[in-house]
């Protein structure tokens, strides 16, 4: 098949000063990029951040779900996928290790991660995976490459809060006129105080558009949900103006750099 544009240069004078309609995300910021299909596991593309976005690419239906998860944590401030770290001792044969993500935080601390089914940590290879990550977070902190080095299997993704990360992931496009109203509806509530996603939604009268600007507050921590559990129209959000008025609200997570442990080289 082949396709034939017009040109159209001469079009050009007629645009308006200020493009509207959507706005295509940021491109992938992989430093590698991954197979367009595979046979033996899933590869797929996603569109994670803020706003318009930022495509990300993923090898595997783990990464996807982790990225999900990463990319709700509410001091993350920017991820990149398939991340090369070289390291060893003879630099002319340098060893490559691909991080799966890299977090950076709002303090600026960086986060590598490496994604892996719990079942493949352990192997009866000459060197098992968790072997080589050490190896691999020895150099990471040693040049100074990451603040930190973790590993997350199937078993850290909790299903409440992966199921909460893809709905806040769908809504992150910006509605200023439902935005501003959805913020002033919450902040009508007292500092603790809370309705159902279906009362708030209604009150602001914007159907839809005001239910996912809701949505937006939770993503952003100016509404926490009231108790563990999936975001529907009946979850009630309650007012986290004040957070030190109300500890006992249940709280989207935040990632900590922890510090760096005494390594030596034997």
């Amino acid at each position: 098949m082949a396709y034939h544009f017009r040109n159209l240069c001469h079009h050009l004078d007629a645009l308006p000063d200020e493009l509207t309609g959507i706005v295509l995300p940021t491109p992938s910021q992989a430093v590698r990029d991954v197979p367009a299909a595979s046979s033996a596991h899933c590869t797929a593309h996603s569109v994670l951040g803020n706003g318009d976005g930022v495509q990300m690419q993923h090898e595997s239906h783990l990464e996807i779900d982790s990225s999900y998860i990463l990319n709700s944590v509410r001091n993350v401030d920017s991820m990149q996928e398939q991340v090369i770290f070289h390291f060893g001792w003879d630099r002319k044969k340098l060893k490559k290790h691909i991080f799966d993500v890299v977090v950076t935080l709002m303090s600026g601390e960086r986060i590598a991660f490496a994604v892996k089914p719990e079942v493949r940590l352990y192997s009866s290879k000459k060197e098992s995976f968790e072997e080589h990550m050490q190896a691999v977070t020895w150099w990471a902190y040693e040049t100074g490459f990451v603040d930190e080095v973790r590993i997350l299997t199937e078993v850290d993704l909790d299903p409440v809060d992966l199921y909460n990360a893809k709905v806040m992931a769908a809504v992150r496009a910006v509605d200023f006129d439902a935005d501003n109203a959805a913020q002033h509806a919450l902040r009508s509530l007292p500092a603790g105080g809370g309705l159902s996603l279906r009362e708030l939604t209604s009150d602001i009268g914007l159907g839809a558009r005001g239910y996912r600007a809701l949505i937006r507050l939770l993503r952003t921590g100016e509404a926490r949900l009231q108790a563990k559990e999936r975001i529907s129209p009946d979850a009630v959000i309650v007012n986290a103006r004040d957070e030190k008025l109300i500890p006992h609200l249940p709280d989207r997570p935040v990632l900590v750099a922890e510090l760096k442990p005494a390594l030596t080289v034997v």
